[in-house]
């Protein structure tokens, strides 16, 4: 290798790359799978992209698309890593503890197992992020603060007390089991005792400046100051905690979806089966296409039934109009049962509509 290649290297090195995009995020691997080309249909619902979800469908990539898609394709990426990043913050033991905090989210823990209560809030929580991102974010918020305090001040304060006990010769369970005694005179007793260890209450302290004084016993107001700012923690940590169970709870209370994804979660492997999220590839297997053959041979054959050679200029377009309402409704009927099953269903319906809108014309 040449140095001027080491060199280049070298300043790749420090610079974020985007190309390629991660792994299975190129457009082309989205639409291909089912999850994520639902997600892909929801963030260009939401963003009113339909005209540009039928191009992909059909094919017809305008000069502008390249862009846009890049563009979402970026956007779907980062809701990815949003959602990811939270689901991974939800483990057992956060559960258990916000459960712990908050009586009416430890409802749910009596329901279904923190286990199952962890697969459902992850699995609407990726759902969510699409499509509702000031709901997502009201969840999110809380969980990131908790994990940024717990590894913050929650943990330097931990650390503090810590290397205070441990600088004073004093084990963690006996600073525990001291600061646990509910007697106040008890526990102030136990607490000196501790102390005496590295400071003495008459030790005289003899110097130019304070002469006959005696020192007073740090130690003794340090283990007190940390018993103060230990508790202070725990209580801040549970109020995050209690947040996060207030959010959590209002949420599956109050959103069908997840209400349905606990229901199902409760009846376990007896549970009736959720509406399956359908991708861009199911869309365009079971979605009728649009005949256009068939389409020409309905309308002569209309026009033999319905005498449209002999009918004036007024009859013939009533019977142009009424043709295409009948080939419409027909290929709706054809398409009733993927009716409702997603984004990229109504696009399809939509194109191969259109399509019979766009004969209109031709009609003679």
């Amino acid at each position: 290798m040449g140095i001027a290649e080491e060199l280049r290297k070298r300043k790749e090195a420090g610079k974020e790359h985007t190309v390629p995009p991660p792994r299975d995020h190129t457009v082309s691997e989205i639409l291909q799978d089912k999850n994520n080309s639902h997600l892909f249909g929801k963030l260009l619902e939401r963003d009113g992209k339909e005209e540009l979800a039928a191009r992909v469908a059909t094919g017809n990539l305008e000069q502008d698309d390249i862009d846009l898609l890049s563009e979402y394709r970026i956007k779907f990426s980062e809701k990815i890593a949003q959602s990811e990043k939270i689901e991974k913050l939800l483990t057992e033991e956060n559960v258990i503890e916000i459960a712990r905090t908050h009586p009416d989210f430890a409802k749910i823990i009596d329901i279904v197992t923190p286990k199952q209560a962890i697969k459902v809030i992850q699995r609407q929580l990726r759902g969510i992020c699409f499509t509702d991102e000031y709901r997502f974010n009201a969840i999110a918020g809380p969980i990131e603060t908790l994990d940024s305090y717990k590894n913050g001040a929650y943990k330097q304060t931990n650390d503090r007390v810590e290397k205070f006990c441990k600088d004073n010769q004093i084990t963690q369970k006996e600073y525990l089991d001291a600061i646990a005694i509910e007697d106040p005179m008890e526990k102030e007793k136990a607490l000196r005792a501790l102390s005496s260890r590295t400071y003495s209450n008459f030790k005289k302290v003899v110097n130019v400046f304070s002469l006959g004084k005696w020192a007073k016993n740090t130690t003794l107001q340090g283990l007190k100051e940390s018993e103060t700012s230990l508790e202070d923690s725990i209580t801040e940590l549970d109020g995050y905690k209690s947040d996060i169970g207030n959010m959590l709870f209002s949420s599956i209370g109050g959103n069908d979806d997840m209400r349905n994804a606990l229901s199902r979660e409760l009846l376990s492997e007896s549970a009736p089966k959720a509406e399956p999220k359908t991708g861009f590839s199911d869309a365009k297997k079971e979605t009728v296409i649009f005949d256009e053959n068939g389409f020409d041979g309905d309308w002569e054959a209309f026009k033999v039934k319905m005498d449209y050679n002999g009918s004036n200029d007024f009859e013939k377009g009533w019977l142009q109009e009424k043709f295409i309402d009948d080939q419409k409704r027909a290929y709706q009927e054809k398409n009733k049962n993927v009716k409702n099953k997603g984004f990229w269903h109504s696009i399809l319906a939509a194109v191969f509509e259109g399509k019979i809108n766009s004969k209109r014309d031709t009609l003679k």
